[in-house]
């Protein structure tokens, strides 16, 4: 039953190595109202690790600081160039 970590993620799941200045992405997951219908909306947020802790541009200026939470960006969201 406890095949997932507190972070709920697999336990066989292997995190990305992320460095200091490394592209992440983190899915931010939302309650949204439409109406009386209330839906659960995942939007995806990129940033810049900085070794610490990763702050996005978002209204809420929300801060990861656990790399269990982060993803590391494999294309360029802004010019789909693959990262290396």
């Amino acid at each position: 039953m406890n095949d997932f970590n507190s972070y709920g993620k697999p336990i066989d799941f292997i995190p990305d190595e992320i460095k200091s200045g490394d592209l992440v992405e983190y899915l931010e997951s939302k309650n949204h109202f439409e109406g009386k219908k209330k839906a659960n909306v995942k939007t995806p947020l990129i940033g810049t690790w900085d070794g610490e802790k990763v702050q996005f541009n978002d209204k809420e200026k929300t801060i990861v600081r656990s790399l269990q939470w982060l993803t590391k960006v494999k294309v360029c969201p802004f010019c789909k160039k693959e990262l290396i």
